[in-house]
Formats: C-alpha cells, sequence, structure tokens
C-alpha cells in the first residue's frame, strides 16, 4: 500500500484533520524505520498520514 506521509506541528491538540476536515479523531499506526518506531496517525475519512514526531 502506497501512501504520503504529512509531516505536521500540533500546537494544543491533533483532533481534526487538515486534509479533509474530519473531526473525530484518528486511528493510530507504527512504522519500524531501523531502531524507530514511529507513531502515526491515520484519518479514518480520507486515510491521508500524520507524523506529529512522537516514536515509541
Amino acid at each position: 500500500m502506497e501512501y504520503t506521509v504529512n509531516k505536521i506541528r500540533i500546537k494544543d491538540e491533533f483532533k481534526i484533520c487538515p486534509e479533509c476536515g474530519y473531526n473525530d479523531g484518528f486511528h493510530s499506526m507504527f512504522r519500524i524505520e531501523g531502531d524507530v518506531t514511529k507513531w502515526l496517525f491515520i484519518c479514518p475519512s480520507c486515510q491521508s498520514v500524520f507524523d506529529i514526531g512522537r516514536t515509541v
């Protein structure tokens, strides 16, 4: 599955999709890159993927 990861910076909260305006939160996904596991967020409406800079 091909997708683009959109890097964004959040201020107070990240609840509304900047791509489609969906306003009821996100699904989570994890992607391993070397020794780092990135915590990414998927919009349930438009399936856009976002990286807010968090890792686990």
